[in-house]
């Protein structure tokens, strides 16, 4: 689920990328999916993507550890479901033609919905980046570019939407705000994939190593239910072809030397 999911958010942002690419003007990302547009039907696309890969991601990520403080009363996953389930019904809503800013004289009841879930979306997304901040290093290394490129990139644009000037910077700052959120989604699955595939991987015989003061320790062996104990430079060696390889030695020439003499077998009568 996981893997799948930053597939598919992968192939949402190729998409949008494109879309924005092969758009001729300056429009917002929704502007994109408007009524009208020759964009319209491949970032609508797109946008259920991102609510298909952020629900399987969702559902992968389940259990992962919570933040701490005010937002580590729900679960990371609760985050991303919840974003996930506003841009499936902005996929599903898409803007009138401008996607013009809602509660205005030229905007509609589904420019007012498209913008709503846009906006709610975004934020449990960056909510869901703020979680990961505190659980350990690893994932911090992957939330804190993010959440700060997200916070920038996504207020400034929000800044010159609602002022009405330089459209074409703002909608710039929307794409690589949205483009943060997405890798980051994407690199969470796939690190969470990582340490789960390496903590079910067979580990390595245990092996544990006692220096000894002494260099001068004869060697013997002996059987021993199955196992080899031999006796060497570096000590008493275990040697358990099923189970685990062990050192043993002391500090102590006179009690290493005694014990070997003890572990030797003796002659059958």
């Amino acid at each position: 689920m996981r893997l799948g999911g930053a597939i598919l958010v992968l192939l949402a942002l190729g998409m949008m990328w494109s879309a924005r690419i092969v758009f001729d003007g300056n429009t917002y990302v929704s502007g994109l999916g408007a009524h009208s547009e020759i964009t319209a039907v491949a970032f609508n696309i797109s946008l259920g993507l991102v609510a298909a890969g952020g629900a399987l991601c969702a559902g992968g990520l389940w259990g992962l550890g919570r933040g701490r403080g005010a937002l580590g009363a729900w679960a990371v996953s609760s985050s991303l479901i919840a974003a996930s389930s506003m841009f499936a019904v902005g996929a599903s809503v898409p803007c009138s033609t401008g996607c013009p800013i809602p509660l205005t004289p030229a905007a509609g009841v589904q420019d007012l919905v498209h913008t709503t879930a846009a906006v709610i979306g975004f934020a449990f997304a960056g909510v869901a980046i703020l979680q990961t901040l505190r659980i350990d290093r690893g994932y911090a290394m992957l939330a804190t570019p993010g959440i700060l490129l997200v916070i920038a990139a996504a207020a400034a644009g929000g800044i010159l939407s609602l002022a009405g000037v330089a459209t074409a910077l703002g909608g710039w700052l929307e794409l690589i705000a949205t483009t943060a959120a997405l890798l980051w989604l994407a690199a969470v699955a796939g690190m969470t994939q990582h340490r789960v595939t390496s903590a079910g991987a067979p580990r390595p015989p245990l092996t544990r190593t006692l220096r000894a003061s002494s260099s001068a320790v004869p060697h013997r062996s002996m059987p021993c239910c199955g196992a080899d104990l031999s006796w060497g430079q570096t000590g008493l060696t275990v040697e358990d072809p099923c189970t685990l390889t062990t050192h043993f030695s002391r500090q102590s020439p006179r009690r290493t030397d005694r014990r070997a003499r003890f572990m030797t077998p003796r002659p059958a009568r």
